[in-house]
């Protein structure tokens, strides 16, 4: 099961960690707000492909799939059923 809360905690400790993410949306741009930049998606990429058994080729790796938190659930459940994102 695809854990928005849990993406969100990882993100809040693991990558943002000067401080809570709990006020943005699901849909708010993480880049934008500054919680994650290109070192961050790299230990997000890391930690998708562990938790989620899920493998992403460098040509998924664009803003659109992992710039909120709703785009992220969203790449992984396609990826998780063999869609390509």
């Amino acid at each position: 099961m695809i854990d928005k809360i849990t993406i969100r905690e990882f993100i809040s400790k693991e990558i943002f960690k000067e401080g809570n993410i709990d006020h943005l949306k699901d849909s708010d741009s993480l880049i934008e707000a500054g919680i994650i930049d290109s070192l961050g998606i790299q230990i997000l990429l890391e930690y998708l492909e562990k938790t989620y058994a899920i493998t992403i080729a460098d040509d998924q790796i664009i803003p659109e799939n992992f710039e909120t938190i709703d785009a992220i659930t969203q790449f992984i459940s396609t990826t998780k059923k063999g869609i390509v994102a």
